[in-house]
Parts: C-alpha cells; sequence; structure tokens
C-alpha cells in the first residue's frame, strides 16, 4: 500500500476513508483531495478576520476530512481497475456521505456539514428544476460550518484542480446566477484562499497521481467523464 498523506495525523478519519475504498487509486485521490481542502479551510480560518465563534478547529478539519465520504459508494470510478461498479449517480455522494457519518456515529455537524456541500448547497426547487437524482428536500447550508465547508470545498475539485474563485464562478454560472451571488456573499465573508503554497506542498503528489486521461479506453471517453474519471455533467 502506498504511503497516504497525513494518513498517522488523522488516524481515525483516514481509517474510515480506506474502509469504504475499494481501491487505492480512488483512496488516494479522494483522501488527498480531503487533505487540500483542510488546508483551504486551515489558511481561511488563520488569514481573515470574520467571526469563528461557531468554527471549532478541531470539527472543521474533520468536517473537511470526511465531507466526500460517500464518493466511495458511488459511480463514476469505473475506470479504476477492481473498482465495483456502482448504479448510484455521483451527485448522490453528499446523502450517502452523510448516512454512512451518521450510521458510523460522527457528530451532527459533521453529518449536515458533507449532507448540504453539494455545489452552493441545493434546495428542493433546485431538485425538482433540474431533475436530479436526490430526495427532494433541501441540502442548503444554514449552519455557521456547513457554509464555511460548502465555500472552501469549491477551490479544489476530484479531477484534481485547484480553482481560482472565478473558475467557481464559471462553472456556478452554468447551474444559476444566484449560486454565484451566494459564492460572491460567502467570498466577501472568507476572503479568498492564497493557493499557491497549497499548491506547492501538493504539487508533486498532483504530478505524480497514478491516473492518467491517456488511459482511457475509446468505451470509457464516450461517457464524457474528467480527468478524474468522474462524469462531466455532475455537479
Amino acid at each position: 500500500m502506498p504511503i497516504f498523506i497525513n494518513q498517522n495525523v488523522y488516524p481515525g478519519e483516514f481509517l474510515l476513508h480506506k474502509k469504504y475504498a475499494a481501491t487505492d487509486t480512488v483512496l488516494d485521490l479522494i483522501w488527498t483531495h480531503s487533505n487540500i481542502i483542510v488546508d483551504v479551510c486551515l489558511y481561511l480560518l488563520d488569514h481573515y478576520d470574520f467571526d469563528k465563534t461557531e468554527l471549532v478547529r478541531e470539527v472543521v478539519i474533520q468536517a473537511a476530512l470526511l465531507h466526500e465520504v460517500g464518493v466511495y459508494a458511488c459511480g463514476g470510478f469505473e475506470w479504476v481497475p477492481g473498482q465495483p461498479p456502482s448504479s448510484r449517480p455521483y451527485i448522490q455522494h453528499g446523502v450517502i456521505g452523510a448516512w454512512i457519518l451518521q450510521q458510523e456515529g460522527y457528530a451532527p455537524p459533521v453529518v449536515q456539514a458533507a449532507f448540504c456541500h453539494i455545489g452552493m448547497g441545493l434546495t428542493a426547487e433546485d431538485i425538482r428544476s433540474h431533475g436530479l437524482d436526490l430526495p427532494q428536500v433541501d441540502m442548503f447550508p444554514q449552519t455557521e460550518l456547513q457554509r464555511f465547508m460548502t465555500y472552501a470545498s469549491k477551490f479544489h475539485s476530484k479531477t484534481p484542480q485547484f480553482r481560482t474563485n472565478q473558475e467557481i464562478k464559471d462553472s456556478l454560472a452554468k447551474f444559476s446566477p444566484e449560486k454565484v451571488s451566494l459564492f460572491e456573499s460567502l467570498e466577501k465573508h472568507y476572503g479568498v484562499p492564497d493557493l499557491d503554497p497549497i499548491k506547492e506542498k501538493y504539487g508533486e503528489w498532483e504530478k505524480g497521481f497514478s491516473f492518467k486521461v491517456e488511459q482511457l479506453t475509446k468505451a470509457q471517453k464516450t461517457l464524457n467523464l474528467n480527468p478524474a474519471g468522474i462524469p462531466n455533467a455532475n455537479v
């Protein structure tokens, strides 16, 4: 097994990822992405002056580490040898992740942060109007932790790729202008992270990540997958 970043720093969270990951390749991608989001969160906490009363540092770290755990049960990783197929669409990973975390006994704030981090959060009307394969209930950030996690998690994707605030806005604009406005309000409140030191920290990992888009077969390319094998159509 490869050595994963911070696996000994956050052993409990790493073991939970390992429990649900079917392959080391997907574990490497999701675990490292989650650690990058931790670093984004900590940068914002350490460099900007906003009300942090409700943002307990240890809870923020745990929420960032675990918000993507539902990805392991969803489709989109069929390109990985040994990865079992899943009939669950990728967009359900927030709902599934929240269920996993609840079953594993994690605190409600961590569970709910996973539940509502998709996009900038989804309302029941968003789900109905866009025909998303999700329960028609509000999955919209309500607490400070939920808003903070939803915002911070946008700065790195599972492609894997860092995203500037403008790239995030351009992506959200394809969904609705209201989501862009919401992002801008959080941007003003929390600040914009300097991604350069985080990019430098993870640069060698990104270069060496085992999956290359050239490895896709012709059949896989017809699925419209992004460089991480995740369907581009999903949020």
